[in-house]
């Protein structure tokens, strides 16, 4: 999997480099879910590439078509003729002159035996979930006729392509959507197919277009699961593709083929919008029985991003792992996953459903995955999502065993949080895991059976955190840290649990008590908007620096750089950058709450007790100045701190110990069965946690709109703040959704209709010169919401809509909350 923050173009989909899972399927002649159509021409050794990536597969009921489009080079043949009568279902089919790719993906079509069929080059490559994830959401959106992915380009051009369908008729411009595609069968049919009279490259742009004539379209996963393999120059294959006025002239008879189109826009796939109470299916749309050749896990978490029990979740990977175990990794929650890459060091098999289904198809896409990876153990790590689907997910799989793993106790959020839901789901799961003994006599003390838990200290690899003195003098240098200037380093979520207003305001009174040091912020959250505000009125802004979310590999460089650190958590179980920073040989000053002195001891920690906010501070700042003063006594705390990791809080440990306690959930699973759930009383189970999942992501985005137009209209309000400042200040994801507002509105779509018309162009290129009507399709939304609110147009039609007339027929049509302008006349 690439990461988008520093892409490695050499690690493809069939790197050797890459973690493997034995995809294999349990059946072979099972039939197929997904049609594979390959077009062969003369493609030669490159083509193994492709095959590994299509035979590494997580979905494994394929069938695969080549179709040899008269290939004429021995090494070529000879090539393909290794594929011939290898896997039962792998066919070729020869034309018997060439053709072109058009009528060869034809033929393809023509044979397919499934209703999805995967447009795939021969010199291209898949990541291993690419299909998986594209038969779901054809699966579930049956509004799509198209679904493709982001794509990587790698070879003679290097570069990432996050763009695709949802950018509708800038392809009218330009061909955006990639090509590797998965396409129902009755799409291709009704769209008459692919054009083969078109031989010199961009068919593929032509199809998109006659699909979208027939009022089919498609929709782009937001993950990067196609690689397309780039030449210097395509044109020395494809004419029509130079960049210049060949492709020009193909985009003019794509215009006169399509009229209808340039003049009215593609066709839009509705989102399908979660309704209340939505129904959810019980039984999988399709089968994917997978061979097993070893034991397997399904780990169930909220997300991967950075925190510490995500890198807990990264450390059980490359622990088991190690032992032999593969693992699936599903994320219930919506997110960006910056972490993801990073799982994906340790498995391929990763699914983020939010990316690709809706949340109606959650539950029983895990049974999926359940009953297709048939899984050993099932581990919940933190997830609502996946305690609220265990009973109908275990009346369904009976099979694994089911433990969960809590890290702490949150008091102030559902009464406990994760921990309670371990309690309330005691009867449902095999094994309870907890980080603490704090943590299991907190859980015991409300109602938990004892002998079901068992405590895993998270433990570090202490060969990983050895101090590099080198790097030390590096990062510092970078950082402009001068001499022995004592450095504080905070790592965690900018959340109030971790209380990071507490740690600047403790910050701040250091300052004022004349302590010299820097301190470094690793991480982010809700709170830094707060933080940076309070950092630039109190002048703190040359003693603080905020890094933002840092890259696991960095940041122990930053421990290295860094004396102590301070962590005024309100609550934790142990919190896992005190293992960290114990290991990496630095002291810590932090909270006494959860199992923190299960770990710390006086010799290496400072932890003080709970209290109000003013008395933390002033105590926190007591016992940091006096540390700050005395290196000596720094140097030995980290000492001290690093020798009891060594000791007893190895990495090795926990993975020893989490390989013998999912062996024991597999015994109790055996000795201890747990009763029947009903499958009436598990189905509801599955739609109340759906209905919740709804309600929580539109309380989430009801909070954030709320929270941004008070900010802004409070903004607005107290300086006069212009038009162009209010845009600037915007999210670009708020900015995109007013633009497409305007944009797919009524009297928007009639400018531009008439801005087409050949008298207006005439005009235009006289007065503008040619080239005015171009768009650059990544320009920053808010620029172009700017130039939008600017333009002659906008305001004349804002004018008209200020008329009493107008709005005499706005309220007759639209109620008497019609929407107004979010900027007025633009003027201001």
């Amino acid at each position: 999997m690439i990461d988008p923050r520093a892409p490695d173009y050499e690690n493809t989909p069939v790197s050797p480099r890459r973690p493997r899972f034995s995809y294999a399927p349990a059946d072979a002649t099972a039939l197929p879910v997904v049609s594979i159509v390959t077009p062969y021409y003369n493609t030669g050794a490159v083509f193994h590439e492709t095959a590994r990536s299509i035979l590494g597969q997580s979905l494994q009921q394929w069938e695969w078509i080549i179709v040899n489009d008269a290939s004429t080079d021995p090494e070529a043949l000879a090539v393909l003729a290794e594929y011939r009568g290898r896997d039962p279902r792998i066919r070729v089919i020869d034309h018997e002159a060439n053709r072109g790719p058009g009528a060869a993906r034809n033929t393809g079509y023509r044979a397919a035996r499934a209703e999805y069929v995967l447009q795939m080059d021969s010199d291209d490559l898949l990541e291993p979930t690419a299909i998986d994830k594209m038969a779901w959401f054809l699966e579930t959106h049956p509004n799509a006729a198209i679904v493709n992915s982001w794509s990587v380009a790698f070879g003679a051009k290097e570069y990432l392509w996050p763009v695709g369908f949802e950018r509708g008729n800038e392809l009218l411009m330009e061909n955006l959507a990639v090509g590797r595609a998965l396409v129902r069968k009755s799409a291709h049919q009704n769209a008459g197919g692919f054009d083969e009279s078109i031989r010199g490259g961009m068919e593929d742009w032509d199809f998109w277009l006659r699909c979208a004539d027939q009022g089919l379209w498609g929709v782009t996963i937001p993950e990067y699961l196609e690689w397309y393999r780039r030449r210097a120059d395509h044109s020395d294959r494809w004419k029509d593709w130079d960049g210049a006025e060949a492709q020009r002239r193909f985009q003019q008879r794509l215009r006169q083929r399509y009229p209808r189109l340039y003049e009215q826009g593609v066709p839009r796939v509705e989102p399908r919008w979660p309704r209340p109470l939505d129904p959810v299916r019980a039984d999988p749309p399709f089968e994917n029985r997978l061979a097993k050749r070893g034991p397997r896990l399904l780990l169930i978490v909220p997300w991967m991003v950075m925190g510490g029990a995500d890198k807990f979740n990264l450390d059980l990977l490359e622990q088991l792992t190690r032992r032999g175990w593969e693992i699936t990794v599903v994320a219930t929650l919506p997110s960006d996953h910056p972490w993801m890459p990073e799982f994906a060091r340790y498995t391929p098999d990763i699914f983020a459903p939010a990316n690709f289904l809706p949340v109606c198809e959650h539950p029983v896409f895990l049974r999926y995955l359940i009953e297709s990876r048939q899984p050993d153990v099932v581990l919940l790590s933190n997830s609502e999502f996946g305690y609220r689907v265990l009973p109908f997910l275990r009346a369904h799989c009976p099979g694994p065993a089911w433990v969960d793993f809590c890290h702490s106790e949150q008091p102030h959020w559902k009464e406990g949080g994760y921990p309670r839901y371990a309690i309330a789901n005691q009867d449902f799961l095999d094994l309870n895991l907890v980080a603490s003994q704090h943590l299991k006599n907190w859980m015991v003390t409300r109602g938990a059976d004892p002998q079901q838990i068992e405590v895993v200290y998270i433990n570090v690899d202490p060969d990983h955190w050895a101090p590099q003195p080198a790097v030390r003098e590096r990062v510092r240098g970078e950082l402009g840290v001068s001499g022995e200037l004592p450095v504080i380093l905070f790592v965690g979520r900018l959340h109030p649990e971790k209380q990071p207003r507490v740690l600047v305001q403790t910050l701040l009174e250091l300052k004022r008590r004349g302590s010299a040091f820097r301190a470094l912020l690793a991480g982010d959250g809700p709170d830094r908007p707060w933080i940076e505000e309070f950092l630039r009125s109190n002048a703190l802004e040359a003693e603080v620096t905020l890094l933002g979310a840092v890259p696991p590999k960095q940041i122990r460089e930053y421990y290295w750089a860094s004396d102590l650190l301070f962590l005024p958590s309100q609550c934790e179980g142990i919190a896992l950058t005190m293992y960290e920073a114990l290991a990496a040989g630095l002291p810590v000053v932090g909270a006494d709450v959860g199992g923190q002195r299960e770990l710390g001891t006086p010799d290496c920690t400072i932890l003080l007790p709970r209290s109000d906010e003013v008395t933390e501070i002033q105590q926190y700042a007591n016992e940091l100045e006096g540390l700050l003063r005395d290196p000596a006594r720094r140097a030995a705390m980290g000492q001290a701190g690093r020798t009891r990791i060594c000791a007893q809080f190895s990495l090795d440990r926990m993975g020893e110990r989490m390989a013998a306690m999912l062996a024991l959930a597999r015994q109790r699973k055996e000795a201890l069965p747990k009763p029947a759930i009903p499958r009436r009383f598990a189905q509801e189970a599955a739609v109340q946690a759906v209905e919740l999942a709804r309600l929580e992501c539109l309380a989430d985005e009801l909070w954030v709109q709320r929270t941004a137009v008070q900010r802004q209209a409070a903004v607005a309000a107290q300086t006069g703040q212009s038009v162009a400042e209010l845009i600037h200040a915007m999210l670009p994801e708020v900015a995109r959704e007013e633009v497409n507002y305007i944009e797919s509105s009524r009297a928007w779509r009639l400018v531009q209709r008439v801005k087409r018309s050949p008298v207006y162009r005439w005009l235009a290129d006289v007065r503008f010169g040619p080239g005015w009507d171009r768009e650059d399709p990544y320009e920053d939304p808010r620029k172009r919401l700017l130039r939008i609110v600017n333009s002659r147009s906008y305001r004349t039609l804002q004018a008209l809509k200020q008329t009493t007339l107008y709005r005499w027929y706005a309220r007759r049509k639209h109620g008497p909350e019609f929407r107004r302008p979010l900027f007025g006349d633009g003027k201001r």
